[in-house]
């Protein structure tokens, strides 16, 4: 027989007055015994288990196989949620005191709950219900993603539910240093092209230093696609630039602008890079990435400029950061064949993915 000195005096009172000797404050049990499968064998033990107490507050973000659970002190709303929300089943959840009245939520919660407006499936999904309809073989969906860093997000971007939608998937902010590509960088079905930082500036070595930057294109492996490696007359700008050749023809080239780089010496390789670009005569032309010039500001955009001069249409207006501020655009020097075009969803980066469904013939 096993005794036990409760710090609670009422605690197991069926089980008091017990002792051979006469009653004591003790809490007494006994021995069990159960016969086991092998011949002979008996397991002999006191059934106790180590348990501990504690306050509602103190459990927040705990995780149990049981508890038991008392709503008699309840004087909070959510104190209930949280106290019978700490075990992985309804099976190990006991609970004691019940009252209903105890269960309740804040009233501000509940009258906030009541304006929220329904999200939209098409406004989550945007690329998807688009890719359903048009579901042609002589579309090219090109999306531009700033990732702050592929090797510390590669996981998200594989998981994304549009991303793999992407024909064409231009990355911008890769961080990526050295030529070594991992293999948890690799996207399945995808070939991969990438700069970085440190190749793009040639003659500005501050920049060159830099830690970040950088870009990288995924175009899934069905798609013939040429990089241009040696673009003529082009130096000091994280860019990266692709001729697709079939399904669909087009020249397509991811830029990267970092904000302290000045948007004089931007411009001038900007001008160089379009200038190459227009000679190899392969239309349409889509120039994507993050320029970080704020189309949704007054302030002037000699970028935006630059490429209305050209002859190019700027195709995102609605904003692309959780700071309201358009900065991650699409420019094509052929707007008649993009059929949409638009800004997806993402739960990890600042930048939200830009998009554009693109047809081999114009309207």
């Amino acid at each position: 027989m096993l005794g036990l000195k409760m710090d609670d005096e009422t605690a197991g009172r069926n089980y008091r007055n017990r002792a051979p000797g006469g009653p004591d404050n003790l809490v007494y049990i006994d021995r069990a015994e159960e016969n086991m499968k092998q011949k002979g064998v008996v397991r002999r033990q006191f059934p106790i288990k180590l348990a501990f107490a504690c306050t509602i507050h103190k459990v927040q973000g705990m995780t149990r196989t049981s508890a038991v659970v008392s709503l008699k002190h309840i004087f909070e709303p959510g104190m209930a949620y949280v106290a019978v929300s700490r075990v992985t089943s309804l099976r190990g959840l006991h609970i004691l005191d019940m009252d209903e009245s105890k269960i309740y939520a804040n009233s501000q919660i509940t009258a906030a709950l009541r304006t929220m407006r329904q999200v939209n499936l098409d406004d989550m999904m945007p690329l998807l219900q688009i890719t359903q309809a048009v579901n042609g073989h002589d579309t090219l969906t090109i999306v531009h993603h700033n990732t702050e860093g592929l090797p510390c997000h590669a996981n998200d971007i594989k998981s994304h539910h549009e991303l793999c939608l992407a024909d064409v998937l231009c990355l911008t902010e890769t961080h990526l240093q050295g030529s070594f590509v991992a293999d948890s960088l690799h996207l399945e079905g995808y070939t991969m092209f990438k700069r970085n930082r440190h190749l793009s500036y040639t003659n500005v070595p501050q920049m060159a230093k830099q830690r970040g930057g950088g870009v990288a294109v995924y175009v899934k492996e069905h798609i013939q696609v040429r990089e241009k490696q040696y673009v003529h007359n082009v130096t000091d700008l994280e860019f990266l630039a692709l001729k697709v050749e079939a399904p669909v023809s087009a020249l397509i080239a991811a830029v990267y602008r970092p904000p302290d780089y000045s948007v004089t010496s931007f411009l001038s390789n900007l001008g160089s890079l379009l200038d190459s670009l227009e000679i190899m005569d392969c239309h349409p032309i889509i120039v994507c990435g993050d320029f970080n010039e704020n189309h949704l500001s007054n302030a002037s955009k000699p970028i935006l400029e630059l490429f209305q001069s050209r002859g190019y249409v700027q195709l995102i207006t609605a904003a692309t950061t959780d700071k309201n501020t358009l900065l991650d655009l699409i420019f094509i020097s052929k707007p008649q064949h993009c059929l949409h075009s638009g800004v997806m969803r993402t739960y990890y980066s600042y930048h939200n993915p830009v998009y554009c469904v693109m047809s081999s013939n114009s309207p």
